[in-house]
C-alpha cells in the first residue's frame, strides 16, 4: 500500500549546492515531518492492522533542477584592501553618494563622482589616508563639484542620528531580502528547467523519468491488484504528475498497468497550467486528462484563498475535485502551511478511505 510524495520547486537536500540558498525559505517543507503525518493518518486507513508496514516514499527531483552558475572572478582593477582601483572606485563612490542624496540630484552626483574618481591627484591623496578618512575625503570632493548649486540647494545630507536609523532599517530589510534574493532564482529556475527539459511523451526528460520510475516501483510493491496507490503532490509537483499521467504514462506500454488511485495536489498550479496550454500535451482538448481512467482514480485539488501560489482546477480539468482549505498568514507560510496542518492530513485520510478502490482490477 504505497504512498508517494512529490515536492515542488526550490526544494533541496543538504548535500546539494543550493541547500544554503533555499533552506531558510522552504525550511517548513521537511520530509520527516510529512512522513510522520502520513504515517499517523493515511497509513492506518490503508492498512489498519499494520500501518507501520505502509511504504511511504518521497520522490526527490531537486538535484535535477536549476543550479547556480560558478561565481565570476573579481573584476580587474580591484584591490584586496583599501580603496578599489580603476572603474571600481568610481562605481563604489557613485553608490555611496547616491544612497545619501535625493534622486533629483543623481545625474549631477554621478558626473561629480566619476570626475573625482578619475582625478589622479585626488585619488593619490585619498590613498595616503586611512580608509576611514579616505571615503569622506572623496565624497566631500565630489559634492563640492556639483555644478551651479548654492549651499541651500546642495543635497541635504542627513544628520548622524538619521543616518544611523537609515542604516539600521537597511540592515533589517536586507535580512528579509537576502534569503528571498537567493531563493527566487532557484524557484524560477526549477520551473524553467522543467519546462525546457521535460522532453516529449516518446522521449521523457529526466524529471518525468524519475517520477515514472517511482510510480513503477510503487506499483510493483503492491501485494495485490486491489491495493491502492496514493500520491500527494505539492506546488509544481502537481504539474509534474499531471504531465506524467496525461502524456508520459499513456506513451509507455510497459507502464500500462500503473494506476494512481487517489491523487491529492495541494497548493498546486495544475489549473492555470492546463488553462494556458503549458502542460506537455498542450491545450486540454489535445490531451484529455484521464480522470477515472486507466492511470488515475480520484483527483483531489486543494487550494486556498490566502495562498497566492495555489489555484482551483475543476473548471478546466475534468474529474478534478476542488477544496478551498482555510489558511492564514503570509504567502510564503500559506503555501507551505497545508503540509504542517494535522487537519489537512486527517482530511486526506478520509478522502483516501472513501475513494480508494477496494476491488481487484484486471
Amino acid at each position: 500500500m504505497p504512498v508517494l510524495f512529490i515536492h515542488g520547486v526550490a526544494v533541496r537536500e543538504e548535500h546539494d549546492p543550493e541547500w544554503a540558498s533555499v533552506r531558510r525559505v522552504t525550511q517548513g517543507l521537511r520530509w520527516p515531518a510529512i512522513h510522520a503525518s502520513l504515517q499517523g493518518t493515511v497509513a492506518p486507513v490503508l492498512r489498519p492492522d499494520a500501518p507501520d508496514d505502509v511504504d511511504i516514499q518521497p520522490v526527490y527531483w531537486g538535484d535535477l533542477g536549476a543550479h547556480h552558475a560558478p561565481a565570476l572572478p573579481p573584476p580587474p582593477g580591484t584591490s584586496d584592501g583599501g580603496l578599489p582601483c580603476g572603474d571600481a572606485l568610481g562605481e563604489m563612490l557613485e553608490s555611496r553618494l547616491l544612497a545619501r542624496t535625493p534622486a533629483g540630484t543623481w545625474p549631477a552626483v554621478i558626473r561629480a563622482a566619476w570626475s573625482v574618481a578619475r582625478d589622479v591627484n585626488l585619488t593619490e591623496v585619498a590613498r595616503g589616508l586611512p580608509l576611514g578618512q579616505a571615503w569622506p575625503f572623496l565624497e566631500a570632493a565630489a559634492l563640492s563639484r556639483l555644478p551651479a548649486l548654492t549651499p541651500t540647494r546642495r543635497p541635504h545630507l542627513p544628520a548622524p542620528l538619521v543616518v544611523q536609523r537609515q542604516r539600521n532599517l537597511s540592515r533589517a530589510l536586507l535580512t528579509v531580502r537576502r534569503p528571498i534574493t537567493s531563493f527566487v532564482p532557484i524557484f524560477l529556475g526549477d520551473l524553467l528547467v522543467y519546462l525546457d527539459r521535460r522532453g516529449t511523451p516518446d522521449a521523457p526528460g529526466p524529471i518525468p523519468q524519475r517520477i515514472m520510475e517511482a510510480l513503477a516501483r510503487a506499483h510493483a510493491s503492491r501485494q495485490h491488484s486491489a491495493e491502492p496507490l496514493v500520491v500527494l503532490t505539492h506546488s509544481l509537483g502537481g504539474v509534474l504528475l499531471y504531465d506524467v499521467l496525461s502524456a508520459f504514462l499513456p506513451a509507455a506500454p510497459e507502464l500500462r498497468d500503473v494506476r494512481v488511485d487517489v491523487w491529492c495536489a495541494v497548493g498546486s498550479q495544475v489549473g492555470p497550467f492546463v488553462e494556458l496550454g503549458l502542460t506537455v500535451g498542450g491545450a486540454p482538448q489535445d490531451t484529455p486528462f484521464p480522470a477515472d481512467g486507466p492511470h488515475l482514480g480520484y483527483f483531489w485539488n486543494v487550494w486556498s484563498e490566502s495562498d497566492l501560489l495555489s489555484f482551483p482546477a475543476s473548471d478546466v480539468v475534468p474529474g478534478a475535485h476542488d477544496t478551498a482549505f482555510p489558511l492564514g498568514g503570509n504567502v510564503q507560510a500559506g503555501h507551505l502551511a497545508y503540509l504542517q496542518r494535522p487537519e489537512f492530513y486527517r482530511t486526506l485520510a478520509a478522502k483516501v478511505e472513501v475513494h480508494a478502490r477496494a476491488t481487484p482490477r484486471s
